[in-house]
């Protein structure tokens, strides 16, 4: 009996022992998750990361090479593995590998028996056992493979055990992931600002160029409309000509530049106000009409009932299309004519299409050379541009501008026959009467008393010109600083203010009368923004600082004395003319 209770005694503590010794190898096991998994919470690189955990693996179970699978396409490829040569292997999906990855783990006594490995190019198996366990990859479920150079080195309970810490793998590959995605994220942002930083020096560039060019321009096409107004015999008044119209093209291409890199950096807005479109298409279709007769071309033009009267968009823009494609069609006819069509058509409750069709008997251009034709600084062969000359950027903005306002450019053409255009773009009629302001009488306006604030002397030279015209009485400031000692209400009828200027600027100056006024309950005097900085964030800044009117440089005489009676509330009075 007491025999019998030692063999009892002994089996239940050898038993207990097992036990033990089965809670010790677990508490190892999830020790071993656990450190491997307090180990992901550094920053090492997703590589480093991942030899942690095949460490990791390494002092629990005994291999030679380790494999993390993942799936791609119809394959499963390896991403990491502790033989360099073995990343970018690639197995077949489907069979054993598949049934591993989306279910449960699985020994070999032999790793050259699974079918997956005889597809596999370029990594031969271990000649003995191995362990593949299932998990979770970033594309979806993937294996992790332990091979040893042993056959059937492995057992069930090793099994079980991989399949364990396989979940330290997955949290390594879910880590590394992130990993990845945040340095992607930082690179990207990294990206972001260098293109950001290199698309302001370039607006930078841009805005500084214009100005210095503007500003000499201002002296050629200004004094050029000024001096054609004066009594000229034929040939003078040729080069006259030949001087304001070879400025005027020197500013064409400088606004097609600039409008370009403003399309190009998303910041071309689209006006939204009342327009006539007859009449303010009139100036640029009496301009090309004239360019064709001299051309010795027949012009035609239609505007049917449906394109007459008001509608609501950016007339300035649409001004621009239209004057491209009349200028191409004139450019490129040698012989024969070009002809203008605008209709109007419903297409939606509230919207009218409008479209703009030039058609013309040039050099047309065949279907391949159609290909470049919207190419940016591309004519459709270089023949063309050496005969014609150009940017080849007018088709592009205009493209553009009609898309921005709902619509598009079309064309067809036959080489040696002509060529058509369609340009068209959406709008909608405007409320009202359609009655516009009266435009107010050039010659029938009282000097005015100006004041000029401009720091350049050329130019201040150019603006007295345009003043004598309508005999204006003119005080002249040299900086911003000069322009306010000199300012008082009631002083003057109207401002000219340059806006970059030495010692006060011109938006600072605008500013501070905009505040004196205000202090003085004084009437307001009109400013007009005077200035060779003339991109679209000038005119805003220019406006939001207190000027009523931007007039870019160079200055068109015309433009500016109109600008200046429309803005100057005054009895007109018979004395005064323009020259």
């Amino acid at each position: 009996m007491v025999d019998l209770d030692k063999e009892q005694l002994r089996e239940a503590l050898a038993s207990a022992k097992q036990i033990e010794a089965a809670l010790a190898e677990r508490i190892r096991e999830q020790d071993l998750i656990l450190n491997g998994l307090e180990a992901l919470q550094g920053e090492e690189e997703p590589a480093a990361l991942l030899q942690r955990a095949f460490d990791t693996l390494g002092r629990s179970i005994a291999f030679n090479l380790a494999l993390i699978l993942e799936p791609e396409g119809e394959s499963f490829v390896c991403t990491a593995a502790t033989d360099p040569a073995a990343v970018g292997a690639r197995w077949p999906a489907g069979g054993f590998f598949s049934r591993v990855a989306n279910g449960r783990a699985a020994v070999v006594p032999d790793n050259r028996r699974p079918p997956e490995w005889s597809q596999c190019e370029g990594l031969a198996p271990l000649p003995g056992g191995g362990i593949y366990a299932p998990v979770s990859a970033s594309a979806g479920q993937g294996l992790l493979v332990l091979q040893s150079h042993k056959p059937g080195a492995y057992s069930a309970r090793d099994g079980a055990l991989v399949s364990r810490l396989s979940l330290l793998i997955s949290q390594t590959l879910a880590q590394a992931q992130r990993r990845r995605l945040a340095e992607a994220a930082r690179l990207a942002e990294t990206e972001r600002r260098a293109a950001v930083e290199a698309s302001e020096a370039k607006s930078r560039f841009l805005a500084n160029m214009s100005h210095e060019i503007r500003t000499p321009l201002n002296g050629v096409t200004a004094v050029a409309d000024m001096l054609a107004l004066t009594k000229l015999d034929p040939r003078q008044a040729e080069m006259t000509r030949l001087i304001a119209d070879s400025g005027r093209m020197l500013e064409r291409l400088l606004n097609d530049v600039l409008d370009f890199a403003k399309i190009e950096a998303g910041h071309l807005a689209i006006a939204s106000e009342p327009f006539d479109l007859a009449p303010d298409l009139a100036p640029v279709i009496d301009l090309f009409a004239a360019s064709a007769g001299e051309k010795g071309l027949v012009f035609h033009r239609t505007i049917t009932e449906a394109a007459s009267g008001r509608f609501v968009g950016d007339s300035l823009r649409v001004r621009q299309i239209l004057a491209n494609l009349l200028s191409n069609a004139v450019k490129f006819t040698e012989a024969g004519s070009v002809s203008l069509h605008i209709d109007a058509r419903p297409c939606g409750a509230e919207e009218v299409e409008i479209e703009m069709t030039v058609a013309d008997t040039g050099c047309g251009f065949s279907a391949e050379q159609s290909q470049r034709l919207f190419s940016r600084f591309e004519q459709v062969d270089d023949s063309i541009t050496r005969r014609f000359g150009g940017t080849g950027l007018g088709l592009t903005i205009s493209r553009s501008l009609a898309r921005l306002m709902g619509g598009d450019i079309t064309w067809s053409s036959v080489p040696g026959e002509g060529s058509t255009f369609r340009g068209a773009f959406r709008t909608r009629r405007a409320a009202g009467d359609g009655l516009e302001p009266q435009a107010p009488n050039l010659e029938a306006l009282r000097p005015l008393r100006v004041l000029v604030a401009e720091d350049n002397p050329n130019n201040r030279r150019i603006v007295a010109m345009i003043l004598e015209m309508v005999e204006a009485q003119v005080t002249y400031a040299e900086n911003g600083q000069e322009a306010l000692d000199a300012f008082a209400p009631d002083r003057f009828d109207v401002v000219l203010m340059d806006l970059q200027m030495p010692v006060v600027d011109g938006l600072t100056a605008t500013a501070a009368i905009r505040r004196t006024e205000a202090a003085d309950g004084a009437r307001r005097t009109p400013v007009i923004a005077l200035s060779a900085n003339a991109m679209t964030h000038h005119v805003a800044e220019a406006l939001a600082a207190g000027a009523d009117a931007h007039v870019a440089k160079p200055i068109s005489p015309q433009r500016l004395i109109e600008t200046m009676m429309a803005l100057v509330a005054v009895e007109p009075s018979a004395e005064a003319a323009v020259g």
